[in-house]
């Protein structure tokens, strides 16, 4: 019993030292190439369990899988004699692991050989091209370029290439401050081209708006001239009126103004009572000459000339529609003004359910244009009163007045 477990412990260290002799695995990552007495015999790539023969033949195993052969950064001379720094890196893999063997017999002989044939082609590439091209346009295109270049000189090495790519491209160090200078000034440049641009559109901007404060300051002052004149002009003609009815009385009583205002405050008259009525009389006669009215004028007319109406009547009414549309006065256009006499105070725009007062109310039709719509304005005669109104009708063709 003894001995059959002696012998069993003997053929299980025999079998230890033996097996590997005749057989070896080939895992899925690697590819092995089989030496006789070291010349290469057979190459595999497909995983598994392969046999060769105990003693005489050898296994040397690659890594099949990608490999990076990362160059060193390098000087590169471009088309127009400038430099440029540029770090490049390839990939490949062994795709011929005999092929492999028998040229370059190690990965780190493949290394240095792939990294030369790329900063070479490189090279070649880059002496083709402007610096500038290089760094802004054409990497990628010489990257591809490259690339097929370089395959056919790996594949006599049995790799078969996957990429080349540029990791940096840059200037050279005693050049790159020069280089940034010049960036620097060609962007203070840009930015006072932008700041004069700025400024030139400023001064324009405020021009612009200083001339329509002034048009807006003159023409506010224009219009209130007017409408002070337009409130005299009605007054007047409303003091007409009723003056009107009594002239003897309205005499009687300009002559006390006059009479009131030629004495002053405080003042001491020397003389009897006989001689102030004197006074009094000669006043009323001077009074009662000077608004004595001419053969066939009628005192009842007022002094209301229909020019001065219609330019009320036209200043107030663009100063309610711009107020309306929240908009500048010389926006707004004047169309057409029609002299009409309103049949009562609706001024032809009555309301439903409304009372309005029956009698003929002078006034005006007035259209404006603004951004090409028009606006129906009815006013009275000097443009105290006033009504949007939206009647159908079209504006007149006539001119409009002044």
């Amino acid at each position: 019993m003894k001995l059959v477990a002696i012998l069993i412990v003997i053929v299980a260290v025999a079998a230890g030292l033996l097996v590997p002799q005749f057989l070896f695995v080939v895992d899925e990552t690697q590819a092995a190439i089989v030496t006789r007495l070291g010349e290469p015999r057979r190459s595999i790539v497909s995983p598994g369990l392969y046999a060769k023969a105990p003693f005489v033949e050898t296994v040397t195993y690659f890594d099949k899988r990608a490999t990076l052969f990362d160059a060193d950064p390098d000087s590169f001379l471009t088309q127009d004699k400038k430099r440029l720094i540029i770090d490049a890196y390839a990939i490949g893999r062994i795709e011929d692991p005999l092929g492999f063997f028998e040229s370059v017999r190690t990965a780190r002989g493949a290394e240095q050989r792939g990294k030369d044939i790329v900063v070479s082609d490189l090279k070649i590439e880059i002496a083709n091209d402007l610096q500038i091209d290089v760094i802004r346009e054409r990497r990628e295109a010489i990257m591809n370029q490259v690339t097929e270049t370089v395959r056919p000189k790996l594949a006599a090495f049995g790799i078969d290439t996957v990429d080349v790519r540029l990791k940096r491209a840059d200037f050279p160090p005693q050049i790159a401050s020069s280089v940034y200078a010049n960036m620097d000034a060609e962007r203070k440049r840009i930015a006072n081209a932008e700041r004069a641009e700025g400024a030139r559109q400023d001064l324009e901007i405020r021009a612009d708006v200083d001339r329509r404060a002034t048009i807006i300051r003159a023409e506010a002052q224009r219009d209130a001239a007017i409408i002070q004149g337009c409130g005299l002009a009605e007054a007047n003609a409303i003091y007409a009126a009723a003056f009107s009815q009594n002239p003897e009385f309205y005499r009687f009583q300009r002559s006390l103004d006059v009479f009131r205002a030629s004495l002053a405050e405080n003042m001491i008259a020397v003389g009897s009572a006989v001689d102030l009525g004197q006074l009094f009389e000669q006043v009323r006669q001077g009074v009662t000459e000077s608004t004595r009215v001419a053969d066939g004028v009628d005192e009842g007319s007022g002094n209301d000339p229909s020019d001065v109406g219609s330019t009320c009547a036209r200043v107030a009414a663009v100063q309610f529609l711009a107020g309306e549309l929240v908009t500048d006065q010389f926006d707004i256009e004047l169309v057409s003004l029609r002299q009409v006499d309103w049949p009562d105070s609706s001024l032809g725009c009555a309301e439903e359910g409304r009372f309005y007062i029956a009698g003929v109310v002078p006034g005006y039709e007035i259209f404006f244009d603004y951004q090409g719509t028009s606006h129906e304005i009815h006013t009275n005669r000097f443009g105290s009163r006033m009504v949007t109104c939206t009647t159908g009708q079209q504006p007149d063709s006539e001119s409009p007045s002044p």
